[in-house]
């Protein structure tokens, strides 16, 4: 039987919530998804759109509601019960096999949801049934002549289509896509996209995906979360038309604290360029040609959707991982691919995304860890955020996500680096929490420091940003004054609406 005969699973999915301990993930959600309708579920990151997969696919039980296929329900059920009433799902990162053969990768998907897993004796090659299904669906995605070779001898995009392949070769009734684009060069994912639109019309499909444009042009429904909750659901057209989806990606208010920047500043030599950075990870690319200035004394914003590339940019000047091309000069200096510890040494200083505080140390600790001699010294760190004062021996992992913020700035700061990368220092933020961040970073500002700022809150990048770049998928969209960007909300959805 191949999918294009069988019918579709309804998915309902009524009041579901999931929680991890004090943390609420999902806060009743309600998707319905008719058999054989096409569905996009799309939001910020950390909106709880993996883990709604989760629950669907029997990965995490619901807190509190039920998941329905074709009126059964099945909350609670295990990830392989759940498979085999016609569940697929692919992954964000690939999972292959990568040193047994394409076909090879097929067939074990194929056997994994019938009797054959149970023959351990006979060789793969006997089951002919499976070898047939699995050259069926590598002939659709393109495959079948890389069939004998392994699969570790394929590109990141052939490798999104092989698990395309193991999924339709398992003959789905339900199938969730999740990121099925990511990490693809643009001619990977033309690719990829055709291949996805030609999916059975009849085989219901959900999908995850950043890149907004494909979602509504594949989606009948589009749902969108945010912090967890249902914010809309409606046709693409209506998610286009809708305020609140628009505010969650482009902000509501775009009030800005400006400043004005001499002609001296701008004409400043760079202490930061960045030129044609290529970026990924393993065979993923994930920065495609990214080229940037920072000057002495500048605020510049790296702007953009989430996976849009914003935290490869940051990671890779850091040195966590190696470019796969272009260069990086800081002070004049080549640092292209040197290591964390010697870009730190040339004036490079990271405020990771998440934190990253130290478990067992107190605040002080911590703190004192990161000092180097120069104009930021403890006791100036702790006039700035007088809070980390008062919980100074506090260990870090005790404060609150705001607190946990102000010592991975103050521990920066205290590296008295050239340029400090901020990556994402809002996200999980209240909204208290966001403008304490914002006054922090307008405080620097005015003192001289020289920022790299990555981030998704747009309302917070423009308020203290003298510049801007805007990334779309691994590459500069838009470059620009921060001034400008503010004043023409029509550009601003254009880059980074829905």
């Amino acid at each position: 039987m191949t999918p294009q005969t069988r019918t579709g699973l309804a998915l309902r999915i009524e009041n579901v919530t999931r929680r991890f301990g004090g943390v609420t993930a999902l806060k009743d959600v309600r998707v319905n998804v008719p058999p054989g309708a096409r569905h996009a579920v799309i939001g910020p990151n950390g909106a709880g759109k993996s883990t709604l997969f989760r629950v669907v696919s029997g990965e995490y039980a619901p807190s509190e509601g039920t998941v329905s296929l074709d009126g059964r329900t099945v909350s609670g059920l295990s990830p392989d019960r759940v498979a085999a009433l016609g569940v697929a799902r692919s992954f964000q990162t690939s999972s292959l096999f990568i040193q047994d053969t394409v076909r090879e990768n097929v067939m074990l998907a194929v056997m994994a949801h019938t009797p054959a897993r149970r023959d351990l004796w006979r060789p793969l090659a006997a089951h002919r049934e499976a070898a047939r299904r699995a050259d069926a669906a590598l002939e659709r995605m393109g495959l079948l002549v890389q069939a004998d070779l392994p699969a570790a001898a394929l590109s990141h995009g052939e490798k999104r289509q092989l698990e395309l392949a193991m999924v339709l070769a398992q003959e789905p009734r339900l199938l969730l896509l999740d990121e099925p684009l990511a990490g693809l060069s643009a001619h990977e994912r033309e690719r990829v996209m055709n291949l996805i639109l030609d999916l059975p019309r009849d085989l219901t499909t959900v999908l995850i995906e950043h890149d907004l444009a494909f979602c509504l042009e594949f989606a009948d429904q589009v749902t969108v979360l945010s912090n967890g909750e249902l914010l809309a659901t409606g046709t693409p057209g209506e998610i286009r038309a809708n305020e609140a989806v628009q505010s969650v990606y482009v902000g509501s208010a775009l009030e800005r604290r400006g400043r004005e920047v001499s002609e001296e500043a701008l004409t400043r030599p760079p202490v930061l360029t960045v030129q044609h950075l290529r970026a990924g990870y393993g065979s993923a690319t994930a920065l495609e040609d990214a080229s940037l200035v920072v000057r002495p004394g500048e605020v510049v914003a790296v702007l953009g959707r989430n996976g849009m590339g914003k935290t490869t940019l940051l990671t890779t000047l850091m040195g966590w991982r190696k470019p796969m091309g272009g260069t990086i000069t800081l002070n004049g200096q080549d640092v292209t691919g040197l290591r964390p510890s010697a870009l730190s040494a040339q004036g490079l200083a990271l405020v990771p995304q998440g934190r990253r505080v130290l478990a067992e140390l107190t605040v002080d600790e911590e703190l004192r860890l990161a000092a180097r001699p120069g104009k930021w010294t403890l006791p100036r760190v702790y006039e700035t955020f007088p809070r980390l004062l008062e919980r100074k021996n506090s260990l870090s992992t005790t404060l609150s996500g705001g607190e946990q913020q102000m010592v991975a700035i103050g521990r920066a700061l205290l590296q008295n680096p050239t340029v400090m990368l901020l990556d994402e220092p809002t996200e999980g933020l209240s909204p208290l929490m966001v403008t304490v961040v914002r006054d922090v970073l307008l405080t620097l500002r005015e003192s001289g420091e020289t920022i790299l700022l990555a981030e998704q809150n747009l309302d917070l990048a423009l308020a203290v940003a003298d510049r801007v770049y805007v990334l779309d998928h691994g590459a500069i969209a838009f470059d620009g004054d921060a001034a400008h960007l503010a004043e023409n909300r029509a550009l601003v959805r254009d880059l980074m609406g829905v």
